[in-house]
Protein backbone atom coordinates (compact mmCIF):
# COMPACT_ATOMS: atom_id res chain seq x y z
CA UNK A 1 0.00 0.00 0.00
CA UNK A 2 1.08 3.06 -1.03
CA UNK A 3 2.34 5.52 1.97
CA UNK A 4 0.49 8.96 1.94
CA UNK A 5 1.44 12.44 3.82
CA UNK A 6 -2.26 12.76 5.40
CA UNK A 7 -5.74 11.30 5.95
CA UNK A 8 -6.73 14.02 3.39
CA UNK A 9 -4.22 13.06 0.72
CA UNK A 10 -5.22 9.79 1.23
CA UNK A 11 -9.13 10.33 0.72
CA UNK A 12 -8.13 12.80 -2.26
CA UNK A 13 -6.02 9.75 -3.91
CA UNK A 14 -8.66 6.93 -3.34
CA UNK A 15 -10.82 9.41 -5.07
CA UNK A 16 -8.90 9.77 -8.17
CA UNK A 17 -8.29 6.25 -8.09
CA UNK A 18 -11.96 5.80 -7.85
CA UNK A 19 -12.70 8.20 -10.67
CA UNK A 20 -10.20 6.60 -13.11
CA UNK A 21 -11.58 3.46 -12.83
CA UNK A 22 -15.31 4.65 -13.44
CA UNK A 23 -14.56 6.09 -16.61
CA UNK A 24 -12.40 2.77 -17.58
CA UNK A 25 -15.38 1.01 -16.90
CA UNK A 26 -17.83 3.32 -18.56
CA UNK A 27 -15.82 3.70 -21.84
CA UNK A 28 -15.72 -0.23 -22.00
CA UNK A 29 -19.11 -0.40 -21.52
CA UNK A 30 -19.95 2.65 -24.26
CA UNK A 31 -17.74 0.47 -26.66
CA UNK A 32 -19.58 -2.54 -25.77
CA UNK A 33 -22.32 -1.02 -26.45
CA UNK A 34 -22.28 0.77 -29.95
CA UNK A 35 -20.40 -2.66 -30.96
CA UNK A 36 -23.61 -4.53 -30.57
CA UNK A 37 -25.88 -1.51 -31.46
CA UNK A 38 -27.86 -2.52 -34.63
CA UNK A 39 -28.41 0.93 -35.60
CA UNK A 40 -25.02 1.80 -34.64
CA UNK A 41 -23.72 -1.25 -37.20
CA UNK A 42 -26.07 -0.61 -39.83
CA UNK A 43 -25.65 2.64 -40.25
CA UNK A 44 -21.19 1.88 -40.04
CA UNK A 45 -22.43 -0.53 -42.97
CA UNK A 46 -24.20 2.06 -44.82
CA UNK A 47 -21.17 4.25 -44.97
CA UNK A 48 -18.56 1.37 -45.60
CA UNK A 49 -20.69 0.30 -48.52
CA UNK A 50 -21.40 4.07 -50.08
CA UNK A 51 -17.81 4.83 -49.82
CA UNK A 52 -16.95 1.18 -51.64
CA UNK A 53 -19.38 2.21 -54.44
CA UNK A 54 -18.70 6.09 -54.87
CA UNK A 55 -14.74 5.03 -54.51
CA UNK A 56 -15.79 2.40 -57.74
CA UNK A 57 -17.59 4.45 -59.97
CA UNK A 58 -15.96 7.75 -59.64
CA UNK A 59 -14.56 7.84 -62.87
CA UNK A 60 -17.96 6.43 -64.14
CA UNK A 61 -20.64 9.17 -64.95
CA UNK A 62 -23.68 9.27 -63.41
CA UNK A 63 -25.92 6.10 -63.59
CA UNK A 64 -29.32 7.73 -64.77
CA UNK A 65 -28.45 11.00 -67.12
CA UNK A 66 -24.68 10.04 -67.80
CA UNK A 67 -23.52 13.39 -66.63
CA UNK A 68 -20.08 13.82 -64.89
CA UNK A 69 -20.26 13.06 -61.42
CA UNK A 70 -18.50 16.25 -59.96
CA UNK A 71 -16.77 16.43 -56.89
CA UNK A 72 -20.06 15.69 -55.34
CA UNK A 73 -21.83 12.37 -55.70
CA UNK A 74 -24.24 9.77 -54.43
CA UNK A 75 -24.31 6.44 -54.09
CA UNK A 76 -27.93 5.67 -55.33
CA UNK A 77 -29.99 2.58 -55.19
CA UNK A 78 -32.17 1.19 -58.20
CA UNK A 79 -34.67 -0.71 -56.30
CA UNK A 80 -35.11 1.82 -52.95
CA UNK A 81 -33.40 0.17 -49.95
CA UNK A 82 -35.48 1.16 -47.52
CA UNK A 83 -37.79 -0.88 -48.90
CA UNK A 84 -36.19 -3.88 -50.57
CA UNK A 85 -33.79 -5.09 -47.96
CA UNK A 86 -32.18 -8.33 -49.53
CA UNK A 87 -30.57 -5.72 -52.56
CA UNK A 88 -30.00 -2.72 -50.03
CA UNK A 89 -26.37 -4.04 -50.06
CA UNK A 90 -26.24 -5.55 -53.22
CA UNK A 91 -23.56 -3.97 -55.64
CA UNK A 92 -24.99 -4.38 -58.70
CA UNK A 93 -28.43 -2.30 -56.95
CA UNK A 94 -26.25 0.88 -56.14
CA UNK A 95 -24.40 2.87 -58.59
CA UNK A 96 -22.91 6.25 -58.35
CA UNK A 97 -25.42 8.73 -59.29
CA UNK A 98 -25.56 12.82 -59.51
CA UNK A 99 -26.90 14.80 -56.42
CA UNK A 100 -29.18 16.13 -58.39
CA UNK A 101 -30.69 12.92 -60.08
CA UNK A 102 -30.71 11.20 -56.96
CA UNK A 103 -32.18 13.55 -54.29
CA UNK A 104 -34.14 15.93 -56.45
CA UNK A 105 -35.21 13.46 -59.25
CA UNK A 106 -36.25 10.82 -56.36
CA UNK A 107 -33.63 8.41 -57.47
CA UNK A 108 -34.15 8.09 -61.01
CA UNK A 109 -34.46 10.53 -63.97
CA UNK A 110 -36.15 7.74 -66.29
CA UNK A 111 -33.29 6.13 -67.66
CA UNK A 112 -31.60 4.18 -64.22
CA UNK A 113 -33.13 0.82 -65.48
CA UNK A 114 -32.04 1.33 -68.79
CA UNK A 115 -28.94 2.07 -68.60
CA UNK A 116 -28.24 0.02 -65.64
CA UNK A 117 -29.09 -2.68 -68.32
CA UNK A 118 -26.59 -1.70 -70.34
CA UNK A 119 -23.64 -1.26 -67.91
CA UNK A 120 -24.44 -5.13 -66.11
CA UNK A 121 -26.50 -6.53 -68.44
CA UNK A 122 -30.23 -8.47 -68.64
CA UNK A 123 -29.21 -11.00 -66.64
CA UNK A 124 -27.99 -9.60 -63.81
CA UNK A 125 -30.90 -6.71 -63.41
CA UNK A 126 -33.63 -9.48 -63.97
CA UNK A 127 -31.95 -11.33 -60.73
CA UNK A 128 -32.24 -8.24 -59.04
CA UNK A 129 -36.08 -8.05 -59.71
CA UNK A 130 -36.62 -11.85 -58.77
CA UNK A 131 -34.58 -10.86 -54.86
CA UNK A 132 -36.60 -7.52 -54.20
CA UNK A 133 -39.39 -9.33 -52.76
CA UNK A 134 -37.36 -11.69 -50.02
CA UNK A 135 -37.34 -10.02 -46.59
CA UNK A 136 -33.94 -9.84 -44.82
CA UNK A 137 -33.73 -9.53 -41.21
CA UNK A 138 -29.87 -8.69 -39.80
CA UNK A 139 -28.34 -8.55 -36.82
CA UNK A 140 -25.36 -6.29 -35.62
CA UNK A 141 -22.91 -8.49 -36.23
CA UNK A 142 -24.41 -9.38 -39.93
CA UNK A 143 -24.12 -5.59 -40.63
CA UNK A 144 -21.00 -5.79 -38.94
CA UNK A 145 -19.46 -8.44 -41.56
CA UNK A 146 -20.69 -5.69 -44.15
CA UNK A 147 -18.94 -3.08 -42.85
CA UNK A 148 -15.70 -5.37 -42.95
CA UNK A 149 -16.50 -6.76 -45.81
CA UNK A 150 -16.70 -2.83 -47.98
CA UNK A 151 -13.72 -1.67 -46.01
CA UNK A 152 -11.76 -4.58 -47.50
CA UNK A 153 -12.89 -4.35 -51.01
CA UNK A 154 -11.98 -0.32 -50.55
CA UNK A 155 -8.68 -1.27 -49.85
CA UNK A 156 -8.17 -3.20 -52.94
CA UNK A 157 -9.25 -0.59 -55.33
Amino acid sequence: MARVCSITCGIKDARKKKQKAYKVETARLKKEFYENDINTRSKAAKLACHAFIRERDKHQGCICCGRELGAKYDAGHWLESGNYSAVRYHEDNIHAQSVYCNQYKGGDSGDYEKNLRNKIGDERVDRLLSQKNVSVKRTAEDYREIEVHYKAKIKLL
